[in-house]
């Protein structure tokens, strides 16, 4: 979907949709009711979001996915060029995989997306929505991940796994939130540490028995 977020070029769904990720993101998702995202979206009738969504995890999912769908769509495509490049088990290809279509989300004016994520986290259902359709490359990133890191034990690299979405999600929700101004130099700059961040993170000695 478009990450054009003026309300005026948007429709009644993806208004209400936008204002759901900022007060879920500000506020987070157990607080803010259906009613108070139908006014903060601009409608008259304060229903509107429970006649579109239903209920709230229908509009959480719809919110996580509002964005997620071009994510997931860039990531397999770069998930397809490391296969043909030969590159689907190289550990830093895949992370580059899983943090930059996810970065690239942030810059889009108005995102709160970031925060939103993170706020998500904490959710009841969360689970859930890690087995949307919408999260495919996130799941193939996963496997090529546990793939790279199968010289680990594997409550070590479940461990890890968890602590580099942490990581990387709550990087980009402090990012996201202090609107700093790069160049694209220094923006590249400032992922490729994350990147080598994580990496390490992934990679460090075990230094307990399991």
């Amino acid at each position: 979907m478009s990450g054009v977020t003026t309300s005026a070029t948007l429709s009644t769904r993806e208004s209400l949709i936008v204002a759901a990720e900022r007060l879920f993101a500000e506020r987070g998702i157990g607080e803010v009711s259906l009613r108070e995202v139908g006014a903060a979206a601009g409608q008259r009738n304060t229903s509107a979001a429970k006649y579109h969504f239903g209920d709230k995890d229908s509009l959480v999912l719809a919110t996580m996915e509002y964005r997620m769908d071009k994510i997931n769509v860039e990531r397999l495509k770069i998930l397809a060029a490391m296969q043909s490049e030969g590159r689907s088990s190289d550990l830093r290809s895949l992370l580059e995989a899983f943090v930059r279509p996810l970065a690239a989300s942030i810059r889009v004016p108005g995102s709160h997306y970031a925060r939103f994520l993170a706020q998500l986290g904490t959710y009841p259902l969360y689970r859930d929505f890690r087995d949307s359709e919408s999260a495919v490359s996130i799941r193939l990133v996963r496997t090529g991940l546990e793939r790279c890191l199968s010289d680990l034990p594997p409550t070590v690299v479940s461990l890890r796994l968890q602590m580099l979405l942490h990581a990387v999600v709550h990087s980009l929700a402090d990012q996201e939130h202090s609107r700093i101004v790069r160049s694209p130099a220094d923006d590249d700059v400032w992922l490729e540490d994350l990147i080598d961040g994580v990496h390490g993170m992934l990679t460090a000695p075990v230094t307990t028995k399991h």
